[in-house]
């Protein structure tokens, strides 16, 4: 196999002969012989001649952006002489060189960010991620009018799809958690009331923290875990991909093609859900209840029926409600952000999980605070 370069030595230059394709099959050996050369100390410039070159594709094309990247980064010359126009039109693929600039060693201090540049670099962060929350709430509940009103009309299935996805695959999950929460509360409850004779209350405890608490509180978390982590993963990696881009160049707008659905998907499912885990942790209970106390079931869900009203029904579903809607909203926000590279979608994702949870605790102390009693 002939040599695929030559290389003709001067003072402080090297001149190097290209012979044949800069190809495929030669690029690799080509790589490797023009490497070293340019790292050699005295060597300031570099003439690569294709003056006996064939053609070039793109391997060879990335060969010479690899050494031109090298000797700009090493105040080096690379010159590429006798080019023809095919091999000509090949390199202008090639973006520039970065230009290498010498600095005095005062110009190479850095200085120093200071607290207040800080402040204001995460101050702007956030507002332009509050505009840019404002901005998708706004879009996605105008083309819920205009679906409401016939004038848009949502993808054939969407929402039926996506209520399968968070509802139906998400309730054995949501039941035995609620199954395993009622349980240890009777246990708990049991073991702490019959220490003051007061074993019957365990029931109004058990019911009330059920149905204003711990049933919208538990299918929030899980919720947020599945659903939110999962909007985020697929709005995210869309994005990446241009796909969203591809959509609102075809006319489609993103928000009631992609979001609409899942926020009316996630209305549904968030106080269903909380409604059957709640039976659920509530049955737990009672099984509890009925074993240690020999309480029938029957007095059990009479005193359920005694003390809970229809308030308390409406504080857990609403609760159950505004959960969601911080779900759907933060993986939504947080998926559409996403840019760059792959490893941007599984920011967002673990950042829609952090954020739901922590809007969900936020607005459960102030349902605690401000709610109806």
């Amino acid at each position: 196999m002939p040599e695929p370069l030559t290389v003709e030595r001067e003072p402080r230059s090297v001149r190097v002969h290209l012979h044949g394709d800069l190809a495929l099959a030669t690029a690799r050996d080509v790589y490797a012989r023009l490497q070293p050369i340019a790292r050699r100390r005295g060597v300031r410039k570099v003439v690569v001649d294709f003056a006996r070159a064939g053609r070039i594709d793109s391997s060879g094309v990335a060969v010479i952006g690899l050494v031109r990247s090298w000797c700009a980064r090493h105040d080096k010359q690379l010159e590429l002489a006798s080019l023809d126009d095919r091999q000509r039109a090949a390199l202008e693929m090639l973006p520039p060189p970065a230009a290498v600039v010498r600095r005095t060693l005062e110009e190479q201090v850095v200085e120093p960010v200071t607290a207040l540049e800080v402040v204001g670099e995460r101050v702007a962060g956030v507002a332009s991620a509050a505009a840019a929350l404002v901005a998708l709430v706004a879009a996605t509940l105008r083309q819920g009018v205009l679906v409401a009103t016939r004038r848009r009309r949502l993808p054939a299935g969407s929402v039926g799809s996506q209520i399968v996805a968070m509802g139906f695959d998400g309730m054995f999950i949501v039941t035995l958690l609620a199954f395993l929460l009622g349980v240890t509360m009777g246990f708990q409850g049991v073991t702490q009331l019959q220490r003051l004779g007061a074993g019957v209350f365990v029931a109004d405890m058990i019911g009330l923290s059920m149905v204003r608490e711990l049933g919208p509180l538990i299918v929030a978390i899980i919720l947020a875990g599945r659903t939110g982590a999962a909007i985020a993963a697929e709005l995210g990696t869309m994005r990446v991909r241009s796909e969203i881009d591809a959509l609102a160049t075809m006319g489609i707008d993103p928000h009631r093609f992609l979001i609409l659905p899942r926020l009316l998907a996630i209305t549904v499912v968030g106080p269903g859900l909380t409604l059957i885990a709640t039976f659920v942790g509530v049955f737990g209970g009672t099984l509890v209840a009925s074993i240690a106390l020999d309480m029938p079931m029957a007095a059990f869900w009479e005193r359920i029926h005694e003390r809970l009203a229809a308030g308390d029904f409406a504080h857990g579903l609403a609760k159950s409600l505004v959960f969601a809607w911080i779900i759907a909203i933060a993986g939504s926000h947080l998926g559409m952000r996403a840019e760059g590279d792959p490893t941007s979608v599984g920011q967002a994702t673990t950042r829609a999980v952090v954020t739901s949870i922590f809007g969900i605790i936020l607005f459960d102390a102030a349902f605690a605070v401000w709610g109806p009693g």
